[in-house]
């Protein structure tokens, strides 16, 4: 077996928040005036989107995030931070820490759920 020692790792990773997918059978949406679009990834500083929804963003007015389990949509401003061919990065804007921290939550429970799956996944295959 491989020891790793983190230490090593330190400072390679420069994000202040950690990010996750969302789950595919209850995604997180970013609802727009121009239609509604499924983030790829999220975090508590951004988000992965469609690169379809790049015009969108760029008008940014009147966007919010859906998230599964909650009645009402969250409203957000973003700015774009980087695209790639099929994606765009964007970061969140003048988040308050109420919102920030229903973000983080949400990104700490499937970052568990998602070990979890990996625990099971792990221990049928020993």
């Amino acid at each position: 077996m491989i020891k790793i020692d983190f230490k090593e790792l330190e400072g390679n990773d420069r994000r202040r928040f950690f990010r996750v997918a969302p789950s595919v059978e209850e995604p997180v949406l970013l609802k727009t005036p121009a239609g509604i679009f499924p983030l790829i990834e999220i975090s508590g500083g951004g988000c992965r989107l469609p690169i379809a929804a790049q015009s969108v963003i760029q008008e940014s007015a009147g966007l919010q995030l859906a998230f599964p389990g909650r009645s009402k949509p969250i409203k957000i401003k973003l700015r774009p931070v980087m695209a790639d061919e099929k994606s765009i990065g964007v970061e969140f804007v003048g988040l308050d820490e109420e919102i920030r921290e229903i973000i983080c939550t949400y990104v700490r429970g499937r970052e568990l759920e998602l070990a979890r799956r990996f625990r099971a996944q792990a221990a049928t295959v020993s």
